[in-house]
């Protein structure tokens, strides 16, 4: 079949006359013309998804009160996923003690559904959009010296464990050192940090 196609892909722009044998049937031509539309129609995939640091959550809040059943944190910091002008991801980060509480993190399985196949390919190889979201917002917040999560679901773990998170007290306590610290360092920032509770 390759070597047909091969042969009316020649034809096609001229090169050769068509033989019986090398002309594909009709739903290979449809094929192959619909695969040559969206290779030219397709948007840059590099601007797929895109994050941003806002100032303003409104544009997460309808999804966040989809997600808790609560209103949007509106102090800082927020970070959105857009595709093109929609929301498509949200997570927050808490200034504390010189670290971060990560939190609130949701993604919007509608718009990542709209996105193109070739789209949703790209958002996959990159781990998803929580995942691209959160190494955005990640090295953003180089600053602090601790990312902390207080993560209890397991497919959400998981993602967290792609960026750099790792168990440091049950049942639900992570974090990402992101500077150097010692070991009885960590010690004592956990003890605090268990303080917190859900966060």
């Amino acid at each position: 079949m390759l070597k047909q196609l091969a042969n009316w892909w020649k034809r096609r722009g001229g090169s050769e006359k068509a033989t019986a044998e090398d002309t594909p049937d009709p739903a290979q031509i449809a094929a192959i013309e619909q695969a040559r539309a969206a290779m030219r129609d397709r948007p840059a995939l590099d601007g797929t998804i895109r994050i941003v640091e806002i100032d303003d959550p409104a544009i997460a809040a309808q999804l966040f009160r989809r997600k808790f059943g609560q209103e949007i944190p509106q102090f800082p910091r927020h970070f959105v996923a857009l595709a093109g002008d929609v929301c498509a991801g949200y997570v927050h980060y808490t200034a504390w003690q010189g670290d971060y509480l990560c939190g609130g993190l949701c993604t919007d399985d509608r718009v990542y559904r709209a996105l193109s196949p070739l789209q949703r390919a790209w958002v996959r190889e990159r781990g998803g959009i929580a995942e691209i979201m959160m190494r955005h917002a990640h090295a953003a917040l180089a600053d602090g010296a601790t990312i902390w999560g207080y993560i209890g679901d397991k497919q959400a773990e998981a993602v967290d464990r792609r960026v750099g998170f790792e168990k440091v007290a049950e049942p639900y306590l992570f974090a990402i050192w992101q500077k150097p610290i010692s070991a009885e360092g960590k010690q004592r920032r956990i003890a605090e940090a268990m303080k917190l509770g859900p966060f």
